[in-house]
């Protein structure tokens, strides 16, 4: 896949409240195919909500979704969802299951595959993010990061036209993140269209299109890399940053 202008992912005016919280307060956002977007902002301003609202984990309580441009209803939702993959960030493995069967099950319940095919597809995709010699181990048998990258495979196999990220390094150990990003990074060169919740400054920096910061459940501000990290327009936005890259350097 490369990027291009064609729009895979449209977000308009989304609002999400739980009791008098309202954590969602309008968010709108593009999504174009092959763009890696990064979604940035301290804990509990609305971003992981965002992405469980965009493939309706959580249903929005207003505003609406289009993949390519056909909005998510409650009619076309079990349909469309399965072009939205979803890497949580606690891996979310069937811990009774071979890596080889985690990776196997979508395709078979869901795409309808057979099982020669499935296996064959889930081989190229353990391949592909350096576990395919882990294939017949248990998630117990695995380190966090090898369990993730797992999961990766997992949402890959399902031939997915936008892959949501959900903080995927946060259940990490510091060692163990940085195989996870080089996984995403190599999608994001090869143009696998990515909304992903992270505060991993490298990935952010080298493998994101486009930096959203979001603070009190709206939009702050976005652009590319090279302008939020150098010269954000906004004081909340310079301070978050400020800290998350003194983290990074400490």
């Amino acid at each position: 896949m490369t990027k291009s202008d064609e729009e895979v992912l449209r977000v308009e005016d989304l609002h999400k409240r739980y009791g008098d919280h309202a954590v969602l307060r309008g968010v709108s956002l593009t999504l174009t195919r092959g763009e890696a977007k990064v979604v940035m902002g301290s804990s509990g301003t609305g971003k992981s909500t965002l992405l469980r609202c965009i493939n309706h984990l959580s249903p929005p309580d207003a505003g609406r979704v289009l993949l390519e441009g056909q909005p998510l209803t409650p009619a076309t939702l079990n349909a469309m969802r399965r072009h939205i993959a979803f890497v949580f960030q606690d891996f979310n493995l069937f811990t009774h299951l071979k890596v080889i069967d985690n990776v196997r099950l979508g395709q078979r319940r869901i795409l309808k595959r057979s099982k020669a095919a499935a296996t064959e597809r889930a081989m190229q995709e353990l391949e592909r993010v350096g576990l395919a010699d882990r294939a017949h181990y248990y998630p117990a048998q695995l380190s966090g990061g090898q369990q993730q990258r797992a999961s990766i495979a997992r949402a890959l196999a399902m031939d997915p036209k936008v892959i949501l990220f959900d903080e995927p390094t946060s259940a990490l150990d510091p060692e163990l993140t940085g195989e996870v990003v080089t996984v995403m990074k190599q999608l994001a060169s090869e143009g696998m269209t990515m909304l992903v919740v992270s505060h991993e400054v490298g990935f952010a920096r080298t493998a994101a299109d486009e930096i959203v910061f979001m603070d009190g459940g709206t939009i702050v501000e976005q652009g590319p890399p090279s302008t939020l990290f150098a010269n954000p327009a906004h004081e909340r936005t310079r301070a978050f940053l400020k800290v998350i890259t003194h983290q990074e350097s400490a």
